[in-house]
């Protein structure tokens, strides 16, 4: 993008020169062709527009350059402020919203300036752009309501910046746990954010006496519509401070399993198996059935059901399938860290089969799927090694005997009804 934007600025410059130089010589052949035409104001028009694009096209390259790092000065930003290579940079991009509506605000008024707008109108405008206008009993300040929201990025972008400090140098130096440190960096970050908009408020000149009366506002809003936003909201903070889940465990929560990435102020973040990330809300963690796959430690059990052929040496497929487990390296077949060693149980006689199944605790239990396919390729080749059948479903099919008929069928009783009838 930035190679484009420096092509596009040197061909308008290009054009810019060219246009001047024509209309210099031009001018110069042909003078009294301009009497009359305002050059002067039409230069600057142009010369205005140009400046105010260029500098909302910077401004756009800037907030795309922040949030997927091209540049190496951009991507220390991010690591810097704590930003995660696939979250956006949030306060780039209201930063570049800022910006944009400062620059086509200010464009009117200096082309208005530029046609011939008195220094005493002008003035005037400007004034009651710092001065404000009132509405009904609301007092409008427009440039301070710009400053407050250039205030409000700028302590957010601070927040961000104490909060990832604090949870990766200082509290890192502290005993605690890194689900705790995150659980207090994120409602310091919340706090602070509270304390930054109550400063913002007072900026721009909001009365926060008046707050008492938006609370109450507020408080019919929830009785009616905001109930699940403020039911997420506090669930969200009960999960931070109970934590049944944390950043990093394999939950399943109704139909959705994968990974927790995030849990923010309304939802949390899943990343699922394919990729895809899923957002639920942080009252489903809490009211529907969570199972949550490591959130003490890594271990978990899974099983591998298999059957064998009637008349298999049901002794060697136990020595076969507990042989498979132990030499694999994901399964602990050692029962050291404080889990049952593996087993193969002799599940019950099938249809057509002798039901076992091995079952075994392994390391990661995020694996398992991967931890599954390996074992049950290992069982085949065990099985094919020592010549034991795994089965498949049998059906035998008795075929009754029918007597034959009375008397000899021929070709003519087939177009005989009668015939057919009787017998």
């Amino acid at each position: 993008m930035y190679k484009h934007l420096g092509t596009g600025i040197t061909a308008l410059l290009c054009i810019t020169t060219s246009v001047a130089a024509v209309a210099a010589l031009y001018g110069w052949w042909r003078a009294d062709h301009w009497n009359g035409l305002p050059v002067p104001e039409i230069a600057l028009t142009l010369a205005t527009v140009l400046l105010a694009w260029l500098a909302s096209r910077w401004t756009d390259c800037l907030a795309t350059g922040l949030n997927e790092g091209h540049r190496v000065w951009q991507r220390r930003l991010r690591r810097w402020l704590n930003v995660e290579d696939s979250e956006r940079f949030r306060e780039a991009d209201l930063l570049a919203a800022l910006l944009h509506l400062a620059i086509w605000l200010a464009v009117p008024l200096l082309l208005l300036r530029i046609w011939g707008l008195s220094r005493t109108s002008f003035d005037m405008l400007r004034h009651l752009a710092w001065t404000g206008f009132n509405l009904g009993q609301v007092q409008i300040v427009p440039a301070q309501l710009i400053m407050g929201a250039l205030l409000l990025v700028l302590l957010a972008t601070i927040i961000r910046w104490l909060t990832g400090r604090m949870e990766n140098q200082w509290l890192a130096r502290t005993p605690m746990e890194t689900h705790t440190r995150e659980a207090v960096a994120t409602i310091t970050g919340y706090v602070l954010f509270v304390i930054a908009t109550l400063v913002v408020l007072s900026y721009v000149g909001l009365d926060l006496t008046k707050l008492a009366f938006i609370a109450g506002a507020l408080s019919v809003g929830i009785g009616f519509g905001l109930q699940t936003i403020v039911n997420n909201f506090v669930s969200g903070l009960i999960l931070l401070f109970e934590q049944p889940v944390r950043r990093g465990n394999y939950i399943t929560v109704g139909e959705t399993e994968g990974f927790v990435r995030r849990i923010r102020i309304r939802a949390t973040e899943i990343e699922t198996l394919q990729r895809t990330t899923v957002v639920v809300p942080n009252s489903e963690l809490l009211t529907l059935h969570l199972k949550n796959w490591n959130l003490r430690d890594r271990y978990g059990r899974i099983g591998c059901p298999v059957g064998v052929a009637y008349g298999s040496d049901v002794r060697l497929v136990e020595k076969l399938l507990l042989q498979v487990a132990s030499d694999n390296t994901d399964v602990i077949s050692d029962g050291r860290v404080g889990v049952p060693k593996p087993v193969a149980l002799f599940r019950g006689f099938g249809d057509s089969t002798l039901d076992f199944e091995l079952r075994c605790f392994i390391r990661d239990v995020t694996r398992r799927f991967f931890v599954v396919s390996d074992l049950n390729f290992a069982i085949d080749e065990a099985f094919r090694d020592h010549d034991v059948t795994i089965a498949f479903p049998q059906l035998d099919v008795w075929h009754r005997s029918v007597p034959p008929p009375s008397h000899p069928r021929t070709p003519d009783d087939d177009d005989n009804p009668n015939s057919r009838r009787n017998d």
